[in-house]
């Protein structure tokens, strides 16, 4: 790819009032490239066009298609702070945290399945593009962290965590969301629901016994 002028950046400035609306446009449709294509088929001149804009114009929000996947990086980790906010604000207790949660990730697989094939594929692309690891580490640590402080302000943790570490639990919420995604990502929904099921099953029967 050619290094783009100023004089070409200035040409596709647009001089409409609504530069926001247009640059969450194109990280939707970037996302939706990036998650089904994968980094390195995805092109700017592609995204530019399902955007509905020039190429030049591109150029003015994101210089790089590098910086284009470190922004949808941002945009995924709003997404699912919306959805940790959701669940956390609607339920106090650990299981009834860990039902819902489940919920709204198969829902993001039956909705939202290139979003999930985006975080499946972020190791592979990391790999070969270290420009786009601090977006893809971000993401990483905000999506830990919305996992431990949903496992951790949960009200009755010992009936569901055993004497076990919260943060090792929350790790292994963690692994179970991404792997079970990853199914989705893969068209693989009804797989998702019953690992899903049988997590839940699990956490159920062993806060039974502990009560016992």
């Amino acid at each position: 790819m050619g290094v783009v002028t100023e004089e070409q950046r200035r040409a596709g400035r647009p001089v409409d009032s609504d530069s926001a609306d247009t640059r969450a446009r194109i990280v939707d449709h970037a996302l939706v490239l990036f998650g089904t294509e994968g980094f390195d088929a995805t092109t700017n001149r592609r995204i530019a066009k399902l955007a509905g804009i020039s190429s030049a114009a591109l150029y003015h929000y994101f210089p790089s298609k590098a910086e284009i996947y470190v922004a949808v990086c941002g945009a995924i980790t709003d997404r699912f702070a919306d959805v940790f906010a959701r669940v956390t604000d609607a339920e106090p207790t650990l299981a009834g945290r860990l039902a819902r949660i489940m919920d709204e990730n198969i829902d993001l697989g039956r909705t939202a399945p290139a979003l999930l094939g985006f975080v499946a594929g972020i190791p592979t692309a990391v790999q070969k593009h270290p420009e786009i690891a601090h977006g893809a580490e971000t993401l990483s640590v905000s999506f830990r962290k919305m996992v431990r402080d949903m496992v951790e302000g949960g009200t009755e943790l010992e009936a569901v965590l055993g004497g076990t570490s919260a943060a090792g639990f929350a790790d292994l919420v963690m692994v179970l969301l991404s792997g079970t995604g990853r199914l989705s990502a893969r068209g693989m929904h009804d797989r998702h629901r019953a690992a899903s099921e049988a997590f839940l099953a699990l956490v159920t029967s062993a806060r039974g016994d502990r009560r016992g």
